[in-house]
């Protein structure tokens, strides 16, 4: 059924239409809102920007110290010890990438030393310390294996018919090639089981300022031992 409205309903438009008509009032639709152009902000300089922020806090008075906030004392030593001890590291750092200081190649898997039985590894140690100065040197990048082989021994045999007791052989760390270091390889076994290892007291890798680990040091005796004294020592 049909919902009837009450004559009693208060319905105060119900005439509108009819008063509109009679007094012929013409109704118009609202214009749209025009979309209102936001002002741009104007863009200021570094220095407006610090002029601006001082002005602003004109009138801004510091807060008092307050002793309560300090750290302890013990705290505040172990605080700036541990940042000391940080920035000294990073200096260490930057000191090894720039320019290698602090770098040790015995220190790394690349170091390589031998030493002739019977004599100590000090004398291996003062070898690489640089304690023997090193009279000539031989360098044998591009060679192939058997050309290498020839320029080191007729260096080797000059330098110990010349009467020098510290040379240097270049061979380089052998980072090209696609397995180990080939020549560097090449290099110890010839010191240590060719035949001139009878003439070879200790050998080991070179200091930073020579080669590191690019480079080998060799320490030479001017009488070859006996042959019960050529076998060489196991690396370390």
């Amino acid at each position: 059924m049909a919902y009837l409205p009450d004559e009693d309903t208060f319905r105060p438009f119900k005439d509108l239409d009819r008063l509109l008509k009679r007094k012929k009032i013409a109704v118009k639709s609202a214009p749209a809102p025009q979309p209102s152009s936001r002002a741009t902000a104007p863009v200021l300089s570094a220095q407006q920007e610090i002029e601006l922020f001082l002005e602003a806090m004109a009138d801004v008075t510091p807060l008092a110290f307050d002793a309560h906030w300090q750290w302890p004392q013990k705290h505040q030593s172990d605080h700036c010890a541990e940042y000391d001890e940080e920035q000294e590291t990073v200096a260490a750092l930057d000191r090894l990438i720039i320019n290698g200081q602090g770098f040790i190649v015995a220190d790394t898997a690349e170091y390589m030393e031998a030493t002739a039985p019977g004599v100590g590894r000090e004398i291996a140690r003062r070898l690489h310390s640089g304690r023997y100065s090193v009279q000539d040197h031989v360098d044998l990048h591009g060679l192939s294996a058997r050309e290498a082989d020839d320029v080191m021994h007729a260096f080797l045999k000059k330098a110990i018919h010349e009467g020098k007791r510290a040379v240097l052989v270049i061979h380089g760390r052998g980072l090209t090639s696609p397995h180990k270091p080939i020549l560097k390889q090449k290099v110890y076994h010839w010191l240590t089981r060719g035949p001139l290892r009878k003439h070879v007291i200790a050998l080991t890798s070179a200091r930073s300022c020579d080669g590191g680990a690019g480079a080998t040091y060799v320490l030479l005796r001017q009488r070859p031992v006996s042959k019960r004294m050529r076998k060489m020592a196991v690396p370390k």
